[in-house]
């Protein structure tokens, strides 16, 4: 049986992780010491759908432990590397004890652009990106719970049959599964997606209510529709990741809510507790992934001649509110005192509308 490690497991990389297990997969995971005790007795794994599992005395690999060791002490198979964006650097380095020349690394990272570093530290491995479009939410202690739709979609191998045989074995009602060839017109769309996780991180309440409330909709559309100018100019058809086109979805947006909650049923059909990982990341103290998210929008358009102006201030407001204190090299983006606003939480859609003008 193949053996699979999943590294850096936070929220997704758990969910990952106990949805292996529960499959019968042989699976360990590398995870902070508090993670490991929210874990240790057992995982309930549940979906917006009422999907429901148990798994069971996971396994463990302690880091500490890892760092002394070699790939030759170590069987994987299979690495799924599930830290955040600004987090790669230094896995690149932790991971090393885990990877052998037949390892196929799996990069589940948002935004864009972090596998070229895992690809530049192993060029002689298989390096596979990942699309993760669903939300995971900790309900209480040892429960996961998946909150919204989405197949976790594996990038198609030119080698073997690497891709296909990772579908057969993950896909499950907890755990959709699918392929695809063009995965770079796939991030492009999933990132789309993602520039509203700027936005509900500021506007400090749940994805759902977000939605529900037209003025933070209007600013998102704003942020989606300087992306698609952007596609547009690098020549990337966004293929569909939701019931709506990539191209429509600004408009739908734009609609007023008696029409909006009619039209984009599908879209309101997430669990009312979740937040997004930008939430998250900044509830906690934690450093963000807007140079990944956000950002990419806004470098790829300085590079190419395109103007992102929305999407430089949301920038400048996320790092001024976080632990986003440096720049990014070449980014472009103005001082984020700069911004305009009260630099606090929540900000209302109204101050945003005001921001992005």
């Amino acid at each position: 049986m193949s053996s699979h490690v999943v590294f850096g497991a936070g929220l997704i990389g758990s969910f990952l992780g106990a949805c292996m297990h529960h499959l019968g997969i042989n699976v360990a995971l590398v995870c902070r010491a508090s993670v490991r005790n929210k874990l240790a007795q057992g995982v309930t794994l549940t979906d917006y759908q009422e999907h429901h599992a148990r798994a069971e005395q996971l396994n463990f690999l302690d880091s500490d432990i890892l760092a002394k060791l070699s790939a030759e002490h170590i069987n994987c198979d299979f690495l799924w590397l599930t830290v955040k964006c600004h987090s790669v650097d230094q896995a690149v380095q932790d991971i090393k004890p885990l990877v052998n020349k037949d390892t196929v690394i799996l990069c589940c990272q948002n935004g864009l652009g972090s596998d070229k570093q895992v690809k530049d530290a192993f060029p002689d491995n298989i390096v596979l990106r990942v699309m993760v479009p669903f939300n995971v939410v900790e309900l209480e202690q040892g429960h996961l719970h998946r909150g919204s739709e989405g197949h976790l979609t594996i990038e198609q191998s030119s080698q073997a049959n690497v891709s296909t045989d990772l579908m057969s074995l993950l896909n499950s009602p907890l755990l959709p599964v699918a392929l695809t060839q063009d995965m770079q017109a796939l991030l492009w769309a999933k990132l789309q997606l993602n520039l509203g996780n700027s936005i509900n991180a500021l506007a400090d309440i749940p994805v759902k209510s977000m939605l529900e409330q037209r003025g933070y909709r209007l600013v998102i559309a704003t942020l989606m529709q300087e992306l698609l100018a952007v596609s547009s100019e690098l020549g990337l058809t966004l293929p569909k990741v939701t019931s709506v086109p990539a191209s429509v979805i600004p408009y739908v947006l734009k609609l007023p809510n008696f029409l909006f909650t009619r039209v984009a049923n599908k879209m309101l059909a997430v669990d009312p507790n979740v937040r997004t990982s930008m939430w998250w990341d900044m509830s906690q103290g934690k450093p963000t992934e807007i140079r990944y998210l956000n950002g990419a929008v806004v470098d790829t358009g300085a590079r190419i001649g395109v103007s992102t102006p929305a999407n430089k201030r949301i920038v400048a407001l996320i790092m001024a509110l976080s632990h986003d204190n440096e720049t990014k090299a070449g980014s472009n983006i103005n001082t984020p005192r700069a911004t305009g606003v009260d630099l606090a939480r929540p900000v209302s859609a109204k101050q945003l509308q005001k921001l992005i003008r």
